[in-house]
């Protein structure tokens, strides 16, 4: 589910030892660990309303009101935790929005959609702007380290054997990723030490016996 990859994401963001990356403290981590919690009342298949099929998803499949209604509650579950969290939340889906809204395959009444969307979230950004002390650049490295470990986790979880380059420049550090087996080795290195990870994965066709089970993943 979105909300178990966000909570791995969150896991790998906590232990980082890697020096091009910003101190993150509590809110930070937590702004990363629920930046998909909207998507509890979606990610059910009984509750999508594209999901006619009851299979899992993917997020390219979902209806456009239950992609924003995941991304709003998601942006509320933040703000919930600290203003900094719900900008960071918020812009995090900006940035989504507005890669949408100029792609030549998007139609122009959803374009407009996710606009103003985007309008909307930029008003009540600056609102909170106002009740956090980080700068603008401060705000905009973190929304990029909330992206970087999105990406990482979801890597992790979508099981690719591909070798990766990530797109976010951490203090002008390209991060690369090579798949060995079950073993991922990052360059440069993000942890210590070999870091195993682990994060749920949801039986499909359900199964009264394990619906659900950890897979476990190996980071160096």
């Amino acid at each position: 589910m979105q909300a178990d990859h966000a909570a791995l994401a969150a896991e790998m963001a906590r232990n980082i030892v890697n020096p091009n990356f910003p101190a993150m403290d509590a809110e930070i981590i937590q702004a990363i660990s629920v930046h998909d919690d909207g998507w509890k009342q979606v990610d059910n298949p009984v509750a999508s309303s594209a999901n006619t099929q009851r299979r899992p998803l993917s997020f390219f499949e979902e209806a456009p009101a239950d992609i924003f209604r995941a991304w709003q509650g998601s942006i509320a579950c933040a703000i919930q935790i600290a203003p900094i969290a719900g900008i960071l939340v918020s812009e995090h889906f900006c940035r989504i929005a507005r890669d949408f809204s100029r792609a030549p395959n998007t139609a122009p009444e959803i374009s407009q959609v996710l606009t103003t969307f985007v309008e909307r979230e930029v008003a009540q950004q600056e609102e909170l702007r106002e009740q956090q002390s980080h700068t603008a650049d401060e705000i905009r490295v973190l929304v990029d380290v909330l992206q970087f470990f999105d990406l990482l986790s979801l890597y992790a979880c979508c099981g690719s054997p591909e070798n990766v380059e990530f797109p976010q420049k951490i203090k002008r550090t390209m991060f690369r990723l090579r798949r060995e087996s079950d073993t991922c080795k990052l360059e440069p290195h993000l942890f210590s030490q070999p870091s195993r990870f682990s994060f749920k994965a949801h039986k499909h066709p359900a199964s009264a016996v394990e619906p659900v089970s950890d897979i476990s993943i190996l980071l160096f």
